[in-house]
């Protein structure tokens, strides 16, 4: 009679264990799906906002006066998400121009940061905080993940803090954002961005290879065996070569960005004209960047450049569906900066011919 009363004691326990375990199971769930509907409602109103910005941008651009000549500008300066326009700034990302960029001038105007750390200190502290994102990027708990992309945004406003400082010491925030290829700051910005590019795509192959199976099933005398695990080689192979392929769209979508953005700079935003001020040629220059075409350019970098590439991968992180994004976009990720780089370099050349018509410069270009 004992022997049958402790075994009766023992299945209740197990069953009242399952019980428990169940409606664990069932509360971890109902838990995270709350929270993805928060997420998605959060994400939602942000991305109502970031199209309502775009289209206040669109009008300021309408209204864009012609560009004085350089000592006329002035020094003084009220914050504006849209002012001073450049081409840059038409062609950054919109969480960039609208969150962050706001965000790094506020910390830059309340705070003494700028009189103690410089631009390039910044842009490597933004690197060592890329590094700490790898750990939390490869964790198998999407919790982990999530607090890498937190990590992650962090080191995007660093790389607009250190802009924001560059600009605070300079005094040239009147001046906005203005391409500067032949400067270290701008080089060493560039290779610091590309470290925390390198440091997120390592993290997505290691991730990759604990979340995509490494064995395969092969017929052998008409029976299915499933192959023997191999070696490292073997596990990585796959996730090696879809990250080295996003890698890639990444690197061939910068390349495209900065190419455009420099070449519209030059075109449109500097006297051209050996000499002094041109106020004919200003005015074409208005009328070329204030177009629809222009703005159609623009509008079109601003969806397939390197910095909204980065957010959709992180965007895919925060629910968990990286391995399936950075599977489906390995080969189709080439396909949108090559049709948006085709398009603005037609309207490249055809905003050359408006510009320098009558001038003879149109040969050296």
């Amino acid at each position: 009679s004992h022997l049958n009363c402790d075994l009766f004691v023992l299945l209740l326990s197990y069953k009242t264990n399952i019980r428990v375990y169940k409606c664990t199971v069932v509360t971890v769930k109902i838990m995270i799906s709350l929270n993805t509907k928060c997420l998605t409602v959060f994400l939602g109103v942000v991305l109502i906002y970031l199209i309502w910005m775009d289209i206040c941008l669109y009008l300021e651009l309408l209204n864009l006066p012609i560009r004085l000549p350089a000592e006329n500008l002035t020094t003084t300066y009220t914050f504006s998400p849209f002012h001073p326009m450049t081409v840059k700034l038409l062609m950054v990302s919109s969480f960039k121009e609208f969150l962050e960029d706001p965000l790094a001038y506020s910390i830059t105007r309340s705070t003494p940061i700028a009189s103690f750390i410089s631009p390039n200190l910044m842009s490597l502290t933004g690197v060592l905080v890329a590094a700490c994102s790898v750990k939390f990027f490869i964790n198998e708990n999407l919790r982990y993940r999530q607090i890498g992309v937190l990590l992650f945004k962090l080191r995007d406003l660093i790389d607009s803090l250190d802009g924001a400082i560059a600009r605070e010491r300079k005094n040239s925030h009147s001046v906005g954002m203005i391409a500067d290829p032949s400067s270290f700051g701008w080089m060493l910005d560039g290779v610091c961005d590309g470290f925390g590019d390198i440091f997120r795509f390592i993290a997505f192959i290691i991730f990759l290879s604990k979340v995509w199976p490494s064995k395969k099933v092969v017929n052998v005398g008409g029976y299915n065996l499933l192959e023997i695990e191999g070696g490292i080689l073997q596990k990585l192979w796959r996730p090696l070569f879809v990250v080295s392929m996003v890698g890639l769209q990444t690197l061939f979508s910068s390349i495209l960005w900065n190419y455009f953005m420099i070449n519209y700079h030059f075109l449109l935003e500097t006297d051209i004209l050996p000499g002094s001020y041109n106020l004919a040629m200003a005015t074409k220059q208005n009328l070329v960047l204030k177009s629809s075409g222009m703005w159609m350019v623009c509008y079109f970098w601003r969806l397939v450049n390197p910095q909204l590439i980065t957010q959709m991968q992180l965007l895919a992180v925060l629910y968990g569906k990286e391995a399936d994004f950075l599977h489906s976009i390995s080969f189709l990720g080439f396909l949108p900066p090559a049709m948006v780089g085709l398009a603005s370099y037609v309207h490249l050349q055809y905003a050359r011919q408006v510009v320098l018509a009558g001038t003879g410069v149109i040969a050296t270009l």
